[in-house]
């Protein structure tokens, strides 16, 4: 995988990034990277502050410092999962090119709820499939994090960051494990319901229908609009 090096992240720190693409590659035979453009390290300041990565136009965008840290701090395996992650969403980009170009639609003419459907289901594919990979350590880290939210579910920033953040929390319970540790009630009861919609569309073969999302979008617009 190419690395192409914009934000002039040091030598060494990039050749260990380097050695930890190495260990992906037996992982990624299975997906479908046709189109893949390779991975920049950009500034910090071209991501948000919570991401650790960014797939865009079948590229992968890593902040310099962020991942800098991480590779000193030993935290190898969270910029694995992440790398994997991105690499799971350009697989799915070419699996489903409908539904990623009904999104970015949708993006551009401000349809929300469209735009949110399909971002949650598409989040959890990426992550029901990279979370393979993600340690016990990092997702315990993300389901604390969680709990340590203050949910206010009345508040407009709020209701987009529990769209944003359902698959992410559902695509890693993969056995069941962490929505028993959810404390807010309100919080696991939306998780549950959005989980069983999640079990209903398929997993096994990927359909590339918005159709098939229509029941997902009305729950999306329930919880956006408060409905």
């Amino acid at each position: 995988m190419k690395i192409y090096n914009e934000a002039q992240m040091n030598t060494d720190a990039l050749n260990r990034l380097q050695q930890i693409l190495v260990t992906l590659e037996k992982f990624i035979i299975d997906l479908n990277l046709d189109g893949f453009k390779g991975i920049k390290i950009i500034s910090d300041s071209l991501l948000h502050s919570n991401s650790d990565g960014h797939m865009e136009n079948k590229t992968i965008f890593l902040p310099k410092n962020k991942i800098q840290k991480y590779i000193y701090d030993g935290e190898n395996d969270l910029i694995k999962s992440t790398l994997y992650h991105e690499l799971c969403h350009i697989d799915l980009e070419n699996k489903l090119p409908k539904l990623h170009s009904l999104h970015e639609k949708s993006v551009n003419i401000e349809d929300d709820i469209t735009c949110f459907t399909i971002m949650i289901y598409i989040e959890y594919l990426a992550h029901l499939k990279s979370s393979n990979i993600e340690t016990l350590a990092n997702q315990l880290k993300f389901y604390n994090s969680i709990n340590e939210y203050n949910w206010n579910f009345d508040d407009e920033v709020d209701k987009v960051y529990f769209i944003k953040y359902v698959p992410y929390i559902i695509g890693r319970d993969v056995n069941n494990k962490y929505l028993s540790s959810i404390y807010n009630k309100e919080l696991k009861k939306r998780i549950e319901e959005i989980k069983k919609e999640f079990e209903k569309l398929s997993t096994t073969k990927l359909i590339d229908d918005y159709s098939i999302l229509y029941d997902l979008e009305k729950i999306v617009k329930k919880y956006i609009t408060n409905d």
